[in-house]
């Protein structure tokens, strides 16, 4: 799990409202928990690379702008395509700064997305 207790609150003094961090997760499970704590990471406020062992790397920008009536969701998939086909096929078609996904050396992928709460 990750090292940090709860949110980061940006101190720098006179600094932008939001602050990008960065932090491990042990699990995908452990980072969608992270990701949908109040205040939780809205559009274009996470990028996320779940890993081949499982752990996550997780860019965010924190504080949170709160996701109204959606929530951080994770599917693996065992291909580019599928992954496409979910993406564009998925109701409603995920928009700017809803998908964070990456493609492994193996030949999976693993998509975050954010999704109807």
């Amino acid at each position: 799990m990750s090292e940090m207790s709860s949110k980061p609150v940006p101190t720098t003094p006179g600094g932008p409202d939001q602050q990008w961090f960065f932090d491990n997760f042990a699990s995908v499970t452990d980072a969608l928990n992270y990701l949908n704590e109040s205040p939780a990471q809205g559009p274009g406020e996470a990028s996320a690379i779940a890993r081949n062992d499982g752990t996550v790397g997780l860019f965010f920008l924190a504080p949170g702008s709160e996701n109204s009536g959606q929530q951080w969701s994770f599917r693996n998939f065992a291909s580019v395509a599928d992954a496409l086909g979910f993406l564009n096929n998925n109701v409603p078609v995920e928009g700017a700064g809803e998908v964070s996904a990456n493609a492994r050396n193996d030949g999976s992928v693993g998509v975050f997305y954010l999704s109807p709460a």
